[in-house]
């Protein structure tokens, strides 16, 4: 090779390596202030838990203040749009759950494209639900709630913890397959819910926070809605085993950043999250909560999401659901 032509070749290498260089000490440099994670829901319940004790950890490894702002309200929309409109550098991340690939099938119009202003990071955690049934019901699986609503259609009333949640849709689903007519009763949260389903003003409910319920002798577990049985309730079969083969819901709880975020800062923020959601520390506390660690990489989320918006949106238009 001639010395023009290898001093051409070795400045085209240097020229084309620079970007990835200067990507790459941008990700090393960052964070270099605060990181504020936006919690779509209010303080107390299991995603601002999930949150802060996340924040926790990350504190301590990017040694820069992880604060948890929890800003409810609007089915996700509030927190997801203030988001959307941050700067785009990494410093705010919004933690959602399932409404955000629900909110495009059943608002009429958005304040940002979840398609163009965000970009997924990764998973937080997945949370399986418990059909559990008041006593008074008089049922004690899955087949004999299905003869009692069909034996009177509409009768059998489910909670929510609100339209489009994964409580909601769980009970849609299996409303679905059944070929059964329920009546659905939305909630804004779990708590009062939790009070009417205990006080036998609804009948069941699909829910991932009533284990201390069932635990405590006030509810039966008629099922559980993921593929598997749960570790905490060995003895309780799954939906699936129980006649509805390919019944399964989770709901999930995940981390996304500004669409121009850079890839190689939203593929940092993906690691340690993964890293800290399944430390020694926090594994073991989301089990207390009946939820499971999740991570990965930024294209593994995106895949989930694609998957996720592709079979609930489905349903979502086949029951015609709308939110008020």
């Amino acid at each position: 090779m001639n010395r023009k032509l290898f001093l051409a070749t070795l400045a085209a290498c240097v020229l084309g390596a620079a970007p990835l260089s200067n990507a790459l000490a941008q990700s090393d440099k960052w964070p270099t202030k605060p990181v504020r994670i936006v919690v779509a829901y209010p303080p107390g319940g299991a995603t601002d838990t999930q949150a802060r004790l996340v924040a926790k950890q990350l504190t301590e490894r990017w040694g820069q203040t992880v604060i948890v702002d929890n800003k409810p309200g609007g089915n996700t929309i509030i927190a997801t749009d203030a988001v959307a409109k941050a700067p785009a550098d990494g410093h705010t991340l919004l933690l959602t759950a399932m409404p955000y690939v629900l909110n495009p099938f059943i608002m009429e119009k958005l304040p940002y494209d979840t398609n163009k202003d965000l970009t997924p990071v990764t998973v937080l955690t997945t949370i399986p639900n418990i059909l559990v049934a008041h006593p008074d019901v008089g049922v004690k699986n899955v087949q004999e709630l299905i003869r009692k609503a069909k034996s009177a259609p509409g009768s059998i009333a489910f909670g929510s913890t609100g339209t489009a949640t994964s409580t909601h849709l769980s009970g849609e689903l299996f409303a679905s397959m059944t070929g059964t007519q329920l009546n659905h009763v939305p909630y804004k949260g779990s708590a009062p819910a939790h009070q009417d389903l205990l006080a036998g003003r609804i009948a069941i409910m699909f829910d991932n926070g009533a284990l201390q319920h069932v635990k405590a002798g006030k509810l039966i577990p008629l099922g559980v809605t993921s593929s598997k049985r749960l570790p905490w309730l060995p003895d309780v079969p799954t939906v699936a085993e129980q006649g509805l083969a390919g019944y399964e819901t989770v709901a999930w709880y995940g981390v996304f950043a500004p669409a121009a975020t850079p890839k190689e800062v939203v593929e940092k923020i993906a690691a340690d999250i993964t890293w800290a959601i399944r430390s020694p520390e926090s594994a073991p506390a989301l089990l207390t909560m009946g939820a499971n660690a999740g991570g990965g990489t930024p294209a593994e989320f995106r895949q989930y999401l694609n998957a996720e918006s592709k079979r609930w949106g489905k349903l979502v238009k086949e029951r015609g659901i709308k939110v008020d």
